[in-house]
């Protein structure tokens, strides 16, 4: 009779086992220590933002409301996708631009009231309203 070749494996399973963990958690201690530091990527209501404050996307929004556009293919008058997906957002929306600021506000756990300009003054006056809650 031949030797399982399952078996044989198995026997030593336990010790790679071991070692596979040990070095995963090397790995994995590593990337934390690494990204600890790293500032979280800011979102625009659901959609990933380019930069820290999301200029493009809240333009877009902010030229959404100031032109009432409700077909999202009006989105498409600048060729920036960020811009786009701000004015879609304002089209989509289903709460008030203040809402909208506050929502945003919350998304990206924002602290600080200056992050809040630029998509209009009414998401601006929601974003600093969360902002001064959050403050109190």
């Amino acid at each position: 009779m031949t030797a399982n070749p399952l078996r044989t494996r198995a026997r030593r399973s336990p010790r790679v086992l071991r070692a596979t963990f040990a070095c995963l958690m090397i790995l994995c201690v590593g990337a934390a220590d690494r990204t600890a530091g790293a500032p979280a990527a800011r979102s625009f209501l659901g959609h990933p933002c380019r930069d820290d404050r999301c200029g493009s996307h809240k333009a877009g929004f902010d030229w959404a409301e100031r032109q009432a556009i409700t077909d999202p293919r009006a989105c498409l008058a600048r060729n920036d996708p960020a811009f786009a997906e701000g004015c879609r957002a304002f089209v989509r929306a289903t709460v008030t631009a203040e809402q909208a600021g506050f929502h945003w506000a919350r998304e990206n756990d924002l602290a600080d009231a200056s992050h809040c300009a630029g998509a209009g003054l009414r998401f601006e006056a929601g974003c600093q309203a969360y902002v001064h809650a959050l403050a109190e």
